[in-house]
């Protein structure tokens, strides 16, 4: 944002502060007044932003590069203006925070369209963000995370949109590892940056994971969940066994009390899911689906929400009819449970047989089939 930008939002705080409702009315806003209808238009930046899908099958022009370059460059401005309005017009939204990061994420598409200008902005608003301590630490990390972007996407150019992210995977992979270690000396006792750290140490093989993993397991500014981890992978172990007991118990966004341990004599799928990720959402009709054939045999579902935002899960929930527990902490991909048996994609669907003990952790694909043959189990079988 130009300071100029910046000084003229101060004024119109002003402005407004002491205008009359009838002139305030007279305002010139290009969002909705309801929040709600607000926030679906700033979403759509994601769609917006994309390159046009036959690209997938065929390499564009240079002409058609070139048009889509300037569509881009506009509606990422666009984009950035609508979420500042948004920041500016519901400041106490759960949606704040993501309101920044579309900020800097249209931004960053600016600056890979050739905006010579955007990189400024970001500049400029990354400061402004990082010197307001009102704001929670973690929701200022992940504004100095994302803007850490900045740099390969000046580098990546349209090459981000003619050859997708999937051939740039392993600069993208480095500059967001350098970001974390930059990152890391501003707040060098983040849990979101080890979080992160140790999802890329998950994903990574080699010297590239070994190195990692020790770097997180020798950080003493490492929260202990995250040096476990960083351990296991040392080791080659897991958070968990397979024939062994899981250690789950909460008290679940409706009020039932729910642990895995008094739920003996029960086939359990343990689902680590978000209302953000689509394929989890893909994942509901086949799970409710088991549930309505197989919970009166003893099938139970626990769902472990890696969501943030609680009014958003709650509507969800209401909305699809989901009739099994939540846990829900507002973490994030830091909810305890996933930081505890490192879970670092989604969904992940997990099975406990009636006596307790992890028996899948694959259970996504045959489902209806593994639960049906566990339900078959004698529970009276040495464990």
């Amino acid at each position: 944002m130009k300071a100029k930008s910046l000084i003229n939002l101060l004024l119109i705080g002003i402005v407004l502060a002491v205008l009359p409702v009838s002139a305030q009315e007279k305002t010139s806003y290009r969002l909705p007044g309801d929040p709600v209808k607000a926030w679906a238009e700033v979403e759509q930046v994601h769609q917006a932003l994309r390159a046009p899908d036959g690209w997938r099958t065929h390499s564009p022009t240079a002409e058609e590069v070139t048009e889509f370059q300037k569509k881009v460059r506009e509606s990422a401005i666009s984009f950035a203006d609508k979420a500042r309005e948004f920041m500016a017009r519901f400041p106490t939204d759960e949606n704040i925070g993501d309101a920044r990061i579309i900020l800097v994420h249209a931004l960053n598409h600016a600056v890979a369209a050739g905006d010579s200008d955007a990189e400024k902005q970001i500049a400029v608003f990354v400061s402004a963000v990082l010197a307001d301590k009102s704001i929670p630490e973690d929701d200022r990390v992940a504004v100095l995370l994302y803007s850490g972007n900045t740099t390969f996407m000046k580098k990546a150019g349209m090459r981000l949109f003619t050859e997708g992210m999937s051939k740039l995977h392993e600069e993208s992979e480095t500059a967001s590892i350098d970001n974390m270690h930059a990152a890391l000396k501003q707040f060098p006792t983040n849990s979101l940056i080890y979080t992160m750290l140790v999802a890329v140490a998950q994903r990574s093989t080699g010297e590239r994971q070994k190195q990692l993993a020790t770097e997180i397991a020798d950080a003493s500014g490492a929260p202990p969940d995250a040096r476990n981890l960083a351990n296991h992978i040392l080791n080659g172990t897991k958070p968990y066994q397979v024939g062994k007991p899981l250690e789950i118990h909460f008290t679940a966004l409706d009020g039932r009390e729910v642990d895995l341990a008094k739920l003996t004599g029960k086939v359990v799928l343990v689902e680590f899911w978000s209302t953000s990720c689509g394929p989890c959402i893909g994942e509901i009709p086949r799970i409710k689906g088991v549930y309505e054939k197989l919970h009166d045999r003893g099938f139970e579902v626990v769902a472990i929400s890696l969501d943030d935002k609680e009014t958003v899960l709650r509507n969800f929930v209401k909305q699809k009819e989901l009739p099994w527990p939540q846990y829900f902490d507002g973490k994030g991909w830091r909810n305890q449970f996933a930081a505890r048996y490192g879970i670092s994609s989604i969904p992940t669907m997990w099975l406990v047989d009636n006596r307790g003990n992890l028996r899948s952790t694959f259970a996504r694909f045959t489902l209806e089939q593994s639960v049906t043959s566990l339900l078959t189990e004698d529970i009276s079988a040495s464990k």
